[in-house]
């Protein structure tokens, strides 16, 4: 599958609406879902149900000066195992002047044999934010099938006024790293980031929010801290759950805090 979806959001009237848009299978989106005094709801959908090896997957989502949005995905990312080429998706977020972006897609489960590379990349124009959560399982932990994946790689830049801001990247092989040794993961199967994504001055206080609300996630360990452009957070624990719980109680601080108004 060569999937492609490219939405623009604009603003009239005061209100967020989708300006431009372009789908290719598998990709398409459900109608944007507005509620009284918080940015639409647009939800993706990837109606193959899940990413085969060879696939090539990419989205751009371009936010123009004051536009707002929250972005959702249907259900978890299903990768499914290799056989010959890795599988790859990238993800192309460019926000406007004082634009504001949400995105915590579902988690990413890698099947056995699977081979994966996403690419994440975010452009901050003056004033805008953006708030990203990342999800990922060790494997169909249901199954009891634990990093039996081939190899993940998750690679997030953000960059703003023509400079990169912040690189992370992880590549995971688990028949050739120790991916369970206590300087790793230990006994953790689920893990989390979590991304406040601004070229505003940043709070002390929303740090330590941030950071008190991914080190209190149920059966894990967490934490977060300061970077060039906001602030980033970690978490890994036993449960999607407690993962998610933890990022959306992150989410919630640094929107008290404003960071999306």
């Amino acid at each position: 599958m060569k999937g492609k979806l490219h939405i623009r959001l604009s603003v009239s009237d005061g209100s967020t609406h989708v300006s431009e848009c372009y789908a290719h299978a598998p990709f398409h989106y459900l109608p944007p879902r507005a509620f009284p005094g918080e940015p639409p709801l647009l939800t993706i959908v990837n109606s193959s149900g899940g990413v085969l090896g060879g696939d090539r997957l990419a989205m751009k989502i371009e936010l123009d000066p004051g536009a707002m949005l929250t972005l959702r995905t249907q259900a978890a990312t299903k990768l499914y195992r290799s056989r010959g080429e890795a599988a790859r998706s990238s993800c192309r977020f460019s926000l406007g002047a004082d634009a504001r972006l949400d995105y915590f897609p579902d988690e990413i489960i890698p099947f056995a044999g699977s081979d994966y590379e996403q690419r994440t990349m975010i452009d901050l124009s003056s004033g805008a934010t953006a708030l990203v959560g990342e999800v990922v399982t060790a494997g169909r932990l249901a199954r009891d099938e634990r990093f039996a994946f081939t190899r993940l790689a998750l690679d997030l830049r953000c960059t703003g006024d023509d400079r990169l801001l912040l690189r992370d990247r992880a590549e995971l092989r688990p028949a050739e790293q120790r991916l369970t040794t206590a300087a790793v993961l230990a006994g953790a199967t689920v893990w989390g980031a979590f991304y406040c994504l601004t070229m505003n001055p940043v709070d002390a206080g929303l740090v330590e929010g941030i950071d008190e609300a991914l080190c209190a996630v149920e059966g894990g360990v967490g934490g977060a801290s300061r970077s060039l452009c906001g602030v980033i957070g970690r978490v890994a624990a036993t449960s999607a759950e407690a993962v998610h719980e933890s990022l959306h109680r992150a989410r919630e601080i640094a929107l008290q805090d404003g960071a999306l108004t």
